[in-house]
This record gives structure tokens, sequence and C-alpha cells, in this order.
């Protein structure tokens, strides 16, 4: 066969290494927090296509870092408008999140850096399977390992890996026999396509009788227990392959569902008169399945606080401070402030530099960060309003929605079920006013007919939309559920509402007569609801049952005109008729108070597939070259060998080395039969072998343990090392 038959029949079979491939990029969809798997291909494609140029080592590892890169720019376009370059986020992206894998914080790593890994990873394998299938003719540990990979994201992720076992199993028996024909027909020289095409011609008749038996022949039921169960209750996931997420205040809201676990950690502590919420941001696009934000030319600038106008006739607002302090040391780990009620703090002091930082507010997000984009410090006092919202002025509000954009808060996925309206139309049928909707699904959702639930949280299918499944399927979960199936409920209702996420008040440990101190922790993360009124601006709701809420001030009522109607405080609408035993629950609840802000329902998947993966290929490479690392152990321990004792340990080494490449010594061998047979093996004629045995024979039975020539040691050594690798 000549060179381009060779060459040819090469790239046939690594054709054949990335169908293989393929079956490790179908599922990433599933364990990243959404995207399609056509980019990866491409990725993937093109760093086989420079593993098939065979390029100079240098050349192609700087040829794969052009490949990375452009993918990361092809996945991560820059923002229009963005005052850094691409390059200078991207760098900045990368050390906040080496920091992250140095402080053992892995799940807070960036969606971009994430990719930047799996990249990684792709260009390795690609490397790997040309190694494999080329220069080793193996494919069977890679195969095993892909069966392996497919069967955990089926176990643990809505991933179905059947179909992909049987992909897995055709293309891995067709490498698996090929190679091992083509690696013993190459010994002879007398391999040919030919060949090649009846052997596959072969294979697949066996395939086909194989599967055909198995499909019709009887399937007694599983005989051992399914152990996803007990890994799910050793590795924290929750059932039906969710992971149970920990509580805590995140960044990432594509995604929302799944339970979670408590996590107690301290956030910051908080002195003030009372307790209030700490609203981190606001998110106004509703995706399905979480929540995003919209950012574009209209909306990247940044005004100074307070936010809202200064005279509201529906809200009375009182001035008050509070004082944060962070825990740990430097610049804590989020790029913004957190404040109650309405910020009115234009300008807060960086304790580390001892300057005074001007604030601003985005008005989409409502973020507070310091205009010079620097972190905000651990510890840091800030100025606020504190609100109180007046209801019989707010039922009064009529004027429409003309003083503020609506769309972009009003805005519904076109997939949205049309019963997710239709219900919210049926709650606020017998409503007056725009105020009296927003409290009808408000008190509909802190009714009996929903349950608050943090660990059997269901997490939506593929195509299921998060709110239809709470409201009309599952009808239980935690704020994220709530807060969602409010704001979504308004806006089918043409009622502009936002979603907020933060932290509640926390819990009181001081208290004197002028401030009390509150520890925010983790589990106080929560998220609520905010609705615009014309003449008051944003409006705080709670719809999560168990939550104390916001401050409203009641009409009066009319007695003389037997006006009854009255509408219950938050602290009225959460008390139900129960249970004394549920009572008692929901009272624990209550002073727990705590809650996912945002859950990132990937956040498990991403890690254990990026990191089985990446545990995998560095085992691999590990077995792969442990020829050449033994033998480059095995040479740096005899360089440094001093004593006589070395030199005997130098030896016993090189006999492990021999029985790694293959030349093992039988039991019934002594040390000078073994090194004959060595010799004979290798083909050696100056006898290197023997004379090192006899040098280690002296060593073992001599007296004089101190006669040893280094120099013709080190000569037979040498030989035979290089004899061995070559």
């Amino acid at each position: 066969m000549n060179h381009n038959n060779h060459a040819l029949r090469d790239y046939f079979l690594y054709g054949l290494g990335f169908i293989l491939l393929l079956e490790w990029l179908y599922p990433v969809p599933y364990i990243t927090s959404g995207g399609g798997v056509t980019a990866f291909i491409v990725i993937a494609a093109v760093f086989f296509i420079v593993t098939l140029l065979r390029l100079p080592i240098i050349l192609s590892f700087l040829l794969r870092v052009v490949v990375t890169v452009g993918a990361l720019f092809w996945l991560f376009p820059s923002s229009q408008g963005a005052q850094e370059s691409w390059f200078s986020l991207v760098a900045q992206d990368f050390f906040d999140n080496i920091v992250y894998i140095l402080a053992g914080n892995v799940l807070e790593l960036s969606e971009l850096f994430r990719t930047f890994l799996f990249i990684v990873l792709l260009s390795i394998l690609s490397y790997l399977l040309h190694y494999w299938i080329v220069h080793v003719r193996k494919i069977l540990l890679f195969l095993i390992v892909s069966v392996v990979y497919v069967g955990a994201i089926d176990s643990f992720t809505e991933y179905s890996g059947e179909a992909s076992i049987v992909r897995l199993f055709i293309i891995g028996m067709l490498l698996v026999v090929t190679l091992r024909l083509l690696k013993n027909g190459e010994k002879n020289g007398n391999f040919s396509f030919a060949k090649l095409g009846k052997v596959m011609a072969f294979i697949s008749v066996f395939i086909l009788t194989a599967a055909s038996l198995s499909f019709v022949m009887p399937k007694p039921e599983p005989q051992w227990s399914d152990p996803v169960p007990f890994l799910e209750s050793v590795f924290g996931f929750a059932s039906g392959g969710t992971p149970i997420q920990r509580i805590g205040y995140s960044e990432d809201d594509s995604m929302l569902g799944g339970g979670f676990v408590q996590d107690d950690t301290p956030v910051f502590e908080a002195t003030m008169e009372q307790g209030e919420y700490w609203k981190g941001e606001t998110k106004n696009v509703y995706t399905g399945s979480g929540w995003d934000l919209s950012v574009d030319e209209t909306n990247e600038g940044h005004v100074s606080p307070p936010i809202q106008p200064d005279e509201l006739e529906p809200v009375e607002r009182e001035e008050k401070e509070a004082q944060l302090q962070f825990y740990g040391e430097g610049e804590q780990r989020f790029n913004h402030f957190f404040y109650p009620g309405e910020l009115l703090s234009n300008e807060i002091e960086n304790v580390h530099t001892e300057q005074v930082e001007p604030v601003v507010i985005h008005p989409v997000s409502n973020q507070a960060t310091f205009l010079n984009g620097q972190a905000p410090p651990n510890q840091y006092e800030l100025a606020y309003f504190e609100q109180t919202f007046q209801i019989a002025a707010l039922k009064e509000d009529e004027e429409g929605f003309s003083g503020l954009e609506m769309d972009a808060y009003t805005q519904l996925p076109e997939a949205l079920p049309d019963r997710v309206q239709e219900l919210a139309e049926e709650i606020t049928a017998t409503s007056e006013t725009v105020y009296d909707q927003v409290r009808a699904i408000e008190q509909y959702l802190r009714g009996p007919e929903f349950q608050y639930e943090t660990e059997d949280v269901p997490v939506p299918s593929a195509n299921q939309d998060y709110v239809d499944q709470f409201l009309f399927e599952t009808q239980r979960g935690y704020c994220d559920n709530f807060s969602t199936a409010m704001a979504v409920m308004l806006r089918t209702l043409d009622i502009p509402t936002r979603w907020v996420k933060g932290f509640t008040e926390g819990e009181l440990i001081e208290s004197n007569e002028d401030n009390q101190s509150f520890l925010i922790s983790n589990n106080n993360a929560h998220s609520w609801v905010e609705v615009y009124f014309p003449s008051a601006g944003w409006v705080s709701f709670e719809p999560t049952p168990s939550f104390t809420g916001f401050n409203f001030e009641q009409e009066q009522l009319d007695l003389e005109n037997n006006d009854l109607e009255e509408i219950p405080t938050p602290e009225e609408q959460e008390d139900f008729e129960l249970p004394e035993e549920e009572a008692q629950i929901e009272e624990a609840e209550e002073g727990t108070n705590d809650e996912a802000a945002s859950n990132d329902g990937q956040s498990y998947g991403w890690l254990i597939g990026t990191s089985v993966g990446l545990f995998i290929v560095f085992g691999t490479l590990v077995f792969v070259f442990r020829k050449r690392l033994s033998t480059s152990y095995v040479n740096r321990k005899q360089r440094s060998a001093q004593s006589v004792e070395d030199y005997a340990q130098s030896f016993e080494r090189l006999l492990w080395l021999l029985r790694l490449y293959g030349v093992k010594r039988t039991e019934n061998q002594t040390i000078r039969e073994y090194a004959q047979y060595v010799e004979k093996e290798l083909a050696l004629h100056d006898r290197p072998m023997v004379q090192l045995a006899a040098t280690y024979e002296q060593f073992l039975y001599s007296d004089n343990k101190e006669q040893l020539n280094k120099q013709k040691f080190d000569e037979n050594w040498k030989k035979m090392l290089n004899q061995i690798t070559s």
C-alpha cells in the first residue's frame, strides 16, 4: 500500500474517532447553562483538522491558541459601547476565575471560563484520538471512558443516552476490531482496503445479529438496586437527577429550578434602626426558564441615586442610615452594593484607599456600583429612604404607564402557554384597580393551594415553561417560583413588573436603644417582585408565603357607608388556618428566612461533566505516557545516585522499567538468568545487562559492598536505557 493509501486509511479511521467524540458533545446543553452544540462541533472539527496537518509542535500549539481565542470571541462577542477592549475583559475574567479556583470556590466560575476549559478539553482529545488511532492503533480505553461518561450524564441529567450507547457500541466495535487487525497486518505489510471492507461487513453482520437477538430475547428485571439514589445522597443530588444546589446569591439566573441545601455561611453584618430587605439587582427579561437583563444602547448609562423622584404622593419616605461589614479580608466578592429601600447615598468612602468615590445606579439592573468600576469595600456606610406606600393613593393610580417604556417590563416569551394568562385574568376578574389586581395575584400565590418547599423542587424539562410547571403541575417551590410566577402573570395583564433579588433582613444578633445588628447569611438570599405605578414609581410586593414583605399603610374604612372592604396586610395574608404541627413548621421556616436568590439549575451539571472530562483526560495522559514518565523518573534517580545503595536501587528500578516495557522476569529465574534473557530479547551484544546484574549480586552477597566501578555502571546503564526506549 503506497503512502497516499496509508494516509487515506488513517483519515478514515480518524474520522470514525471524530464520530466517537461527538457523543461527548451532544450532552453539552444538558450539563451547561444552555446553548446549542453546533458551535462545539465546529470547534472540535477545526482541532481535528489542525491535528491532521501534523505541524511542528510550536506552530501547532500557536494555531490551537488562535482557534481557542477565536472560538471564545465567537461565543462571547464584545458588547457594543464597551469601554474596555474584549481582550482586557477576558483577561480580567480569567484572573477572577483563577482566584476562585485557588480559593476552592469552583461553583463561581464564569460561563466564559467554563467554556474555555471545555474547548481546551476538545483540543486535548483531538490529539489523543489521533495518537491512539494512527500511532498506537488502540481505542478500547477511550471507548470504555466514553461509555462511562455518557452513562453518568444519562443518570444525573435529563439527557437520554440510550441511542448514544448504541452508536458508541457500533462505531467502537468497528474501530476496535479494525485497529487490531490493522496492527497485526502492518507487521506483514498485507493490509488493504479490500480486507478492511470485508472486516467491516463482518462486524456489521455481527452487530446486527447481536442487536436482533438482544431485542427478541426475554429481559429479566434488574437484580441490583439502583445506585443513583445512593450517589445522590452522598454527593448532594436531588431526586430525578437534579443537583441540589447550595443556597446563596448567584449572578446567573438563566436556569431556575431544583432544590437546595441550607448554608449558614455569613455574608455581612448590618447595623441599622430596624431590619430591611437588601436589594442587589433587578432583571426584566423572562426567558421561559429564568431571568436575564436587557442591555442595549438606550440603557447602558448610569444615574446618581436616588433614582426615583424625591416627592411621590403615595410614598412616605424617612431618611435612615445603615452600616455594613462584609466577612473576609480585602474587597468583597460582589461587584455591587446592597441597599434597602431607595438608595440615597451618591458617594461612599472606600476604606482601603480612604477615598470617597461617587456611586451610580444602572437604570435597568438597579445595581449600585462605584463610578470607577472598583469593587465595593468590605465595610461601608450608606443612607437610604425607608418607604411606606399608601394603599388608598395606589388604588387611585389610574394615570396609565406613559412615564415608563412598557415593552421592557411587559415582555414575555412567545412560547408562554395561554393558560398562564387565562389564570391571571380569572384571579383578577373582580379587581377594579391595578393595585387590586396586583394584590389578588399576590394573595393567590400566598394561599393554601401552594406549598413552600426548598428540597423536592423539580426542574422543568427542555421545552417546559418554568412558571407554567409551577402554577399547574407542581404548585410547590421557593421564592424564585413565587416571585417569577407573580411577575409573569402581571405581565400577561400588561402591568409593568420586574424581578428583584437580594437578601432578607437576616437574624437579629444585637439590639440597643438606637440600632439593631443583623447577621445576613447565604440562607437569607431571596427574590421578590416590583410593580410600577406612575405616581409612586417601583413598589415592592412579596408573593412568597412565610415572608413578612414590605410596609403598606392601610386605608381608612368608611364605617358610615358600611365600606367594610379591607385589604389584608402581608402579615395577615401569611396566616392561614393550619394544623398546629404545620403552623410550627411555617413558623420555623419564617424564622430562618432562607431562600435562594437565583439558582443556577445546571451548575453541578457542567461541574460534573467538565471535571469528569478533565480527570479522564489527565488520567489518560498519565496512562499513555506512563513509559516516558517512568523512564524519565528512573533516569533522574540514577543521575543523582551517590552511594552504593543508590546504585543498587537504580538496578532495581531498571528491573521495574523492563517489566513495564514487557520484558518480564519469571518466578524461577535468578537475576543472572534474567539478565541473559533480557540481552537475548533486546539483541544486546556487549553484555551490559549481565555486567549490571553482576554488580548488583556483588552488592547483595559480597562483604565488600563499597567496591563499585561507578563509571562502568553508568555506561552500562545508559546502554540499557537507550535499548529499552528505542
